[in-house]
């Protein structure tokens, strides 16, 4: 870390403290958390092609201590009731369905007692596949099937990754990020999660995501609901109209049968939907619709665009970061 950098990170966490220290900042206030996937161990979570989209369960552990001593942990219908108590009310939300997080996470929920909510690609439910970026980016740093790996992406007509090392290190890895960072600007959405599919059926790899008998386990447990994200985690907005309104009602439908009590909201697979999707939405009988761009809930949030808060690895790792993040935003 530069010494700017280091500097910028200290006034953060100050920044943070001292926010939470000013008169009532957060009575009366809620908000929707958004927690990346969360993997084994945090040196694997804190690797620069992981780090954007992992916790470790260390990292998790820590967050969850640093919101317990300063807010209350709700459920979605509890964070969405106005209220007047002097802790703020946080909903914590999970999204994809991963094994791992399920593993780990829900282990820690479980020890406090926690409720979350997981909102399911349904399409990938016990299934080696999951989002692009993670399957791609894991077989690459595994070198699992290369040839493979190389012969998908050559027909996607995408350009080929950095040549692995024979022992794969941070260096390979910040390689690997920006690898990643380049096709997600450069590339269209749809060829994108076609490469993640193909992927996915290729490669031999075991089922990344919860199957059916862990998604009711779970749900008998009473500490964790289910909603739907889509079929797939092709953006909406990517689609035209009659795709988009599939992709929400199958998905729906697929959690109706995984679920006995399914939630009402949908949760769109990306940070942001548009006007249109959001009607869309709604035409196919969707209420509440999560976004995940970032802001505290109000009266006059658009029920169809509620936002959240992304938490990352180092602002789950720091209190002061935490809540110079939650404290910064409207």
């Amino acid at each position: 870390m530069s010494h700017l950098s280091l500097a910028y990170d200290v006034v953060q966490r100050l920044r943070g403290h001292w926010r939470r220290s000013l008169s009532e900042p957060l009575r009366g206030r809620s908000a929707i958390l958004v927690l990346p996937r969360v993997l084994a161990d945090d040196a694997t979570a804190r690797l620069p092609h992981h780090a954007p989209y992992a916790l470790g369960p260390e990292s998790f552990r820590r967050l969850l201590d640093h919101l317990t001593d300063h807010a209350q942990i709700v459920t979605l219908a509890n964070a969405r009731r106005l209220h007047r108590d002097p802790l703020p009310r946080i909903a914590l939300t999970f999204d994809g369905g991963w094994r791992d997080t399920a593993e780990v996470a829900l282990r820690q929920l479980e020890r406090l007692a926690l409720p979350a909510s997981m909102f399911l690609t349904t399409g990938w439910v016990n299934r080696a596949r999951g989002d692009w970026w993670n399957t791609l980016g894991d077989a690459l740093w595994e070198g699992i099937q290369p040839a493979r790996v190389r012969d998908c992406l050559g027909d996607a007509g995408l350009p080929l990754p950095p040549a692995r090392p024979a022992h794969p290190g941070t260096a390979y890895s910040h390689a690997l990020r920006a690898y990643l960072e380049g096709l997600a600007h450069h590339t269209d959405p749809l060829t994108l999660a076609r490469l993640g599919d193909a992927l996915g059926d290729e490669l031999d790899i075991p089922p990344q995501t919860l199957d059916p008998f862990s998604i009711r386990r779970l749900e008998s447990s009473g500490l964790v609901r289910f909603g739907a994200r889509g079929v797939s985690a092709t953006p909406l907005d990517a689609l035209d109209d009659a795709q988009v309104q599939w992709q929400i009602r199958q998905s729906r439908r697929q959690l109706g049968v995984l679920c006995r009590d399914p939630l009402p909201g949908f949760a769109y697979p990306q940070a942001e939907a548009s006007p249109r999707v959001r009607l869309l939405a709604q035409r196919c009988g969707i209420q509440e619709g999560l976004h995940g761009h970032a802001g505290w809930l109000s009266h006059r949030d658009d029920p169809l665009a509620l936002p959240r808060f992304p938490i990352t690895l180092p602002v789950a790792s720091s209190a002061g970061r935490l809540y110079d993040w939650l404290l910064g935003q409207p």
